[in-house]
């Protein structure tokens, strides 16, 4: 394995598309709707700049309050909105590809991806790698959902799994070839998750994986998926990281990934990998405390974009009076 490289491989003309989507219509509301404005009260756009890339934010796709919406079916409540909200997303990305330019996608709940990965699928003439960061499946299907909530069942829809209004948005039928997902820091899986898993034989690198085998078998899985794929999209669920390093998120996990492990996770991806856009979900400003999770989405995302922006480099970058750019990371 080649040795990767920091600050002096960093990529040139880096030009994104940044777009929050306050959906949380998906679980049920954990207040992960308040999730984009905090990322740019964060100062992310400017993060991202100082970091290298040129950023053009496309402000808001808006969903409407549950307030204002009937469930409809009980099996995938709020189908009708979430899936109209995920068109908009698809039909952005897909636009933001074609030109040459990247996206980041912000959340709300996970099923922003259903239409974010859509539309990056749409986009790309070769085939489509998505590289699943998360601490849950996402893939349950109408019939296997302990909870219904549609949240926990777009990554089967867009492999072709579950309800037809779920797997035909934008486009009849599957978006991710099944052989070309990486599922990783799994820990909590529902059983039908569990049998779809083992059924199709999907790969995932669970927590249970990194506590036996350390990170060298997942660096091997992303290498392995980097030859199979021309290009990857990263999404990112922050609930994956343990709750003493991300607490800001709808569902805290303990046990999940460290800052070292994520981090270093996230960088070999930015570097080693044609990653076209990330989706980066789940955030909860109610439960963060002093800003360390929004902090830590934005580090993640600008090393998941093969640019690098840390602590140290924060620190590194002091303006004249002293103060830091983004407040206190970490």
């Amino acid at each position: 394995m080649q040795p990767i490289c920091y600050n002096t491989c960093m990529q040139k003309n880096l030009n994104i598309v940044l777009v929050g989507v306050p959906l949380d219509l998906g679980a049920e509301s954990l207040g992960v709707d308040i999730g984009p404005a905090a990322f740019r009260d964060r100062k992310i756009v400017e993060t991202l700049e100082h970091a290298g890339v040129s950023v053009e934010d496309a402000g808001t796709i808006t969903a409407a309050n549950r307030e204002q919406l009937e469930p409809g079916d009980p099996m995938i409540p709020y189908a009708d909105e979430i899936t109209r909200v995920n068109e908009q997303i698809a039909a952005l990305t897909e636009k933001t590809l074609s030109e040459g330019k990247k996206i980041v996608v912000l959340g709300g709940d996970h099923a922003i991806d259903l239409g974010a990965f859509s539309g990056a699928a749409a986009a790309n003439d070769g085939p489509l790698g998505m590289i699943y960061i998360d601490a849950h499946g996402d893939m349950n299907t109408p019939e296997t959902s302990p909870s219904h909530n549609i949240h926990g069942m777009h990554l089967a829809a867009l492999m072709g799994w579950g309800a037809e209004r779920l797997v035909n948005t934008h486009g009849l039928g599957a978006k991710l070839n099944k052989s070309h997902l990486l599922h990783i820091g799994g820990s909590d899986f529902d059983q039908g998750e569990i049998d779809l898993v083992e059924r199709e034989q999907l790969d995932c690198f669970t927590m249970f994986d990194l506590l036996k085998h350390g990170l060298a078998p997942l660096i091997n899985k992303i290498d392995e998926l980097n030859k199979k794929v021309g290009k990857i999209w990263v999404s990112l669920d922050l609930d994956a990281i343990d709750t003493t390093y991300a607490p800001g998120v709808g569902i805290p996990s303990r046990g999940g990934f460290t800052y070292r492990e994520i981090a270093a996770i996230a960088e070999y991806i930015g570097k080693t990998c044609d990653v076209v856009g990330i989706d980066v979900v789940e955030y909860n400003p109610n439960f963060d405390i002093d800003h360390k999770t929004a902090d830590l989405g934005i580090e993640l995302t600008a090393k998941l974009l093969g640019t690098n922006f840390s602590w140290y480099t924060n620190y590194m970058d002091r303006n004249t009076d002293g103060s830091y750019m983004t407040g206190s990371i970490l």
